[in-house]
């Protein structure tokens, strides 16, 4: 039986462990060649290591392992399962690189795995509709994080967040290990962030942006939304991840209006954006923080609210993302939104 102390003993344990292993893992990245180079589709102007994400995987596992028999439950064993075949991935994309297509190849292939030991959606009333729904919500998730990787502390400061709420929502449920993985990856999270913001000694790579994006996409599917009506239960999942959603949906409309394929990489994100604005890149972060905490709120509202409270807080969400959106598509990236290769990491 999980209890409400196992829990934070979870979130201070990876705090810990991701804070201690994470310089022994920029050694070990230094040591093999793991170091991200700078280009012109990237703003950071020196060579900085990575492997950031096996820090971050391995005190997720430590707070998993040490509070939670995998044995018992196979849909958690396959999502423990699917990330640890994608960061294989990213530390094959780290070092050498990847077609996009195969990239996206093993996310529908570590999305299998979790579907497969049934984890999806039912809401659609239809098994074929109801997996292929998945599928999408898992790869596009997943997709959404490894873009967000491109400035300083995003991509770990956002998950860290969503996994918070997520854990904060969940809390009141009969899944308390759906809990204890939130927080389990929230806390790994923030362990890294002192190494990687607001300056970076070490980036998370791929091998860590893909881990997040798919941990997040696969439990918030698990996990139990506890509200009244369906609606709500959808939309609440989309609001602590809508920053991630708005972030991929600008930078592939925008691309794709000016004719450009949508996986050449570019300083053209959100927070690119945000940043020719006028804000310092750590102001854009931090703003971009305060955006997703927002978010977080909103959906604890909507849990709590009545449908039609819930739904105008929802549509006012949708409101604001819009605008935000419209504002940022104003912004003329130039030159740095044309760059080609990987997206970039500060």
């Amino acid at each position: 039986m999980i209890h409400w102390m196992d829990i934070i003993e979870v979130f201070m344990t990876t705090i810990l462990v991701s804070y201690l292993i994470t310089p022994l893992v920029r050694k070990i990245a230094i040591s093999t060649g793991y170091i991200d180079h700078p280009k012109n589709t990237k703003v950071h102007a020196h060579p900085t290591s990575l492997l950031g994400g096996v820090g971050i995987y391995i005190a997720f596992l430590a707070g998993i392992f040490t509070t939670i028999k995998l044995s018992h439950d196979p849909k958690l064993l396959s999502i423990i399962t699917g990330s640890a075949f994608l960061m294989v991935i990213g530390l094959i994309d780290d070092k050498v690189g990847m077609l996009p297509e195969v990239k996206l190849l093993a996310q529908v292939l570590a999305a299998m795995v979790v579907v497969k030991s049934g984890i999806r959606v039912d809401f659609l009333h239809n098994y074929y509709l109801d997996v292929l729904f998945t599928y999408i919500w898992i790869v596009g998730i997943t997709n959404s994080f490894n873009l967000l990787d491109n400035m300083n502390g995003l991509s770990a400061g956002i998950a860290a967040i969503a996994a918070i709420f997520f854990g904060i929502a969940m809390w009141g449920t009969n899944q308390l290990y759906v809990v204890v993985v939130c927080f389990a990856l929230a806390g790994a999270c923030l362990g890294f962030l002192r190494h990687n913001f607001p300056k970076a000694s070490i980036f998370m790579g791929d091998t860590g942006s893909l881990v997040l994006g798919f941990v997040l996409a696969s439990t918030a599917v698990l996990g139990s939304w506890s509200t009244r009506f369906l609606t709500t239960s959808l939309a609440m999942p989309i609001v602590i991840l809508a920053y991630p959603i708005f972030d991929t949906t600008l930078v592939t409309v925008m691309r794709l209006l000016e004719g450009r394929s949508i996986f050449h990489g570019g300083r053209d994100h959100s927070s690119h954006r945000l940043a020719l604005l006028g804000f310092r890149r750590r102001r854009a972060v931090l703003a971009i923080y305060a955006i997703c905490i927002s978010l977080g709120v909103s959906s604890l509202l909507i849990q709590r609210l009545s449908l039609r409270s819930a739904m105008f807080v929802f549509g006012a969400v949708i409101i604001c993302m819009l605008a935000l959106g419209i504002r940022l598509a104003m912004v003329n990236t130039g030159r740095y939104g044309r760059g080609k290769g990987n997206d970039d990491v500060e």
